[in-house]
């Protein structure tokens, strides 16, 4: 049979919802300036109806409504734009890792400028032109020596920061190596606190952008897939390896001493293939970029003294004895690469100045030789040895400045992606105004459905019960 209190039930179920939806829009405005939040929606749904057997109106039963209920509370968020965010912001990684690092390398090499190993290889040139207009002058030889030895002291000391810079890029890794376990972890251990929170039905909203924030944090070091499959199993992928799935997660390991170390997926125990992200521009720069202006440094070193010490050991010196070698590339047990022979450090007539060791003093072909190697062709080095570290100079700014210009523009294309994930998923407070007073008038509509239930009743019970009046 219709119970009279059935109105207030129903009425009861529209305050507390309205209510509750009161909450989510206060929860909205309190986390307007949160990282990550995404807007949360309540959804609204109709309880089931019910049937009356005796409400008959010739058709059969009347079904009448139950109410209003909190169905779930969902947030706004659009996985395509997250996907295109993530994606970008592996390139940004990549590239702005990059462009402090190399800017930090044409500062060592300080081109141009009077420091620089041009300036300095031209001035010892410019000596040697000296030396073969006055080959027995001992003050020139001693400019001569000087300038060798700041040519040695020069490439020596950019050879020392770079594998400074080396060594740094390899704590870097590490150091993001570990993050990447971090979030892993993290990751892992949110995915089981969503799971066990949506098994009753709801949706875990925050825990979720939670999620989604440290997948912004890892999509910079690492570029990765995410996926979720229909049981809730949500995984990621990093290079095509697993790198979490559901509560279980990978990590990777890296040897910080080893110059030429990868990191390594613990449990495959295989090199990580990252295409983008932070770890991969770090590992370019070691191994290409810095490693490689590196290397060419030491060709262009060990070229040159190779070159040199040819020409001075077919000369004589001003004892009349054939000279020695004047460069000694890559001493044993020495971190620098070139040096000046002590024999000639501490005695400059032992420079080689003379073709033969007949009319020393004043023979100045050898010295002519020396200064001429200038402009000689080299095969190792392709070109002049001038033109050679011109051409290393020339690739280390273009490396800049591909890096800076790839850098501008994934912050341009990260900037807009993100832009128009919070036009979607940010919260507005005008909005929020306007839906707070849409519930307050619900709710006050709904109050007021429980004073009239309560005076249909009144009614019934005061006045229908009186007999006589």
């Amino acid at each position: 049979m219709y119970s009279g209190f059935f109105g207030i039930e129903i009425a009861k179920k529209a305050l507390f919802a309205s209510q509750k939806a009161q909450e989510n829009v206060a929860h909205n405005v309190a986390n307007a300036n949160t990282p990550g939040f995404s807007r949360q929606r309540v959804v609204l749904e109709s309880t089931y109806t019910k049937p009356f057997s005796g409400l008959y109106t010739g058709t059969g039963e009347v079904q009448v409504g139950t109410g209003v209920r909190i169905g779930d509370i969902t947030r706004i968020r659009d996985s395509f734009t997250d996907r295109q965010y993530r994606d970008e912001n592996s390139s940004l990684g990549q590239w702005s890792v990059q462009t402090d690092t190399l800017k930090q390398v044409e500062a060592i090499f300080s081109e141009p400028s009077d420091i620089g190993i041009s300036s300095v290889l031209t001035k010892f040139w410019q000596s040697l032109e000296e030396l073969s207009k006055n080959p027995e002058a001992i003050e020139i030889r001693e400019t001569v020596k000087e300038r060798a030895v700041t040519l040695a002291d020069t490439i020596n000391h950019t050879a020392r920061q770079l594998n400074e810079i080396l060594g740094d890029i390899n704590f870097r890794i590490s150091v993001k190596v570990d993050e990447v376990n971090t979030l892993a972890r993290q990751i892992a251990s949110l995915n089981g606190e969503i799971r066990h929170m949506e098994l009753t039905g709801t949706t875990a909203a925050d825990l979720r952008d939670k999620r989604d924030l440290l997948l912004d944090q890892l999509s910079k070091i690492v570029d990765i897939e995410t996926y979720e499959d229909q049981n809730g199993l949500f995984s990621v992928n990093v290079g095509g390896a697993i790198l979490v799935k559901g509560t279980e997660f990978n990590t990777l390991t890296f040897d910080e001493t080893d110059l030429a170390a990868k990191p390594i997926w613990q449990g495959f125990n295989i090199n990580l293939n990252s295409k983008k992200g932070e770890l991969t521009g770090l590992l370019e720069l070691r191994d290409k970029k810095v490693g490689g202006y590196l290397s060419d440094l030491k060709t262009f070193a060990k070229t040159f003294a190779n070159k040199f010490n040819e020409i001075h050991k077919s000369g004589y010196d001003l004892y009349g004895n054939l000279g020695e070698e004047f460069f000694i590339y890559n001493p044993p047990n020495s971190g620098d690469l070139l040096f000046v022979n002590n024999v000639i450090v501490n005695d400059v007539k032992k420079i080689a100045a003379a073709e033969t060791s007949t009319g020393i003093p004043g023979d100045n072909r050898n010295a002519l030789k020396l200064a001429d190697l200038r402009y000689q062709y080299i095969d190792a080095l392709k070109g002049t040895i001038d033109d050679y570290y011109g051409a290393l100079i020339s690739r280390i700014g273009i490396d800049s400045q591909e890096a800076q210009r790839m850098t501008e523009s994934q912050e341009y294309m990260v900037s807009q992606l993100n832009e128009r994930r919070k036009e979607i998923s940010s919260v507005s407070i005008d909005e929020e105004m306007a839906k707070m007073i849409m519930y307050q008038h619900a709710y006050n509509a709904a109050a007021r459905m429980i004073t009239a239930m309560d005076e249909m009743i009144e009614t019934i019970v005061s006045r229908m019960g009186l007999v006589g009046r």
